[in-house]
């Protein structure tokens, strides 16, 4: 059986170019996938908008712990969700760059300090809210530390 009879003449599958997977596979530059992708498209068009979200949601819902928690956990679940595609295409796209190592360390290294500051704003996050859901802080004395 030769090659062609074993499909090894087709051509690979075009990959689709639209922003969400083009940043997932690291194919924007290092400065467009750390400044525009990460700072502007996720820092302030995310994370932002869901903190006011919640904090609104908090004092809305003041004397309705169960849909405090429904609205935090989904907050959550949506921060972590864009976290990890603006994490994840902006390790590939340092692991890509081809200017001065430096930078593509410097990104990597910026990155690793925002898990270790996230992982501790989740672990705040869940006592905030198991506290709230269990009655023993009123909603409006809850600040989330993001």
């Amino acid at each position: 059986m030769g090659l062609s009879e074993a499909g090894g003449n087709e051509s690979l599958p075009v990959q689709s170019g639209g922003l969400f997977a083009t940043h997932w596979r690291g194919n924007y530059s290092l400065a467009k996938s750390y400044w525009r992708n990460g700072v502007l498209l996720f820092g302030l068009g995310i994370n932002l908008p869901l903190m006011i979200l919640i904090l609104v949601a908090l004092i809305v819902f003041k004397e309705k712990p169960a849909l405090q928690l429904i609205v935090c956990l989904g907050e959550m679940a949506l921060i972590l969700a864009a976290y990890v595609w603006v994490l994840v295409g902006t390790w590939r796209a340092a692991r890509k760059y081809k200017g001065p190592r430096i930078w593509a360390i410097l990104a990597q290294i910026g990155m690793i300090m925002g898990v270790m500051v996230t992982i501790a704003h989740v672990g705040q996050d869940i006592s905030i809210i198991s506290h709230v859901a269990s009655g023993h802080v009123a909603a409006e004395n809850v600040t989330l530390g993001r």
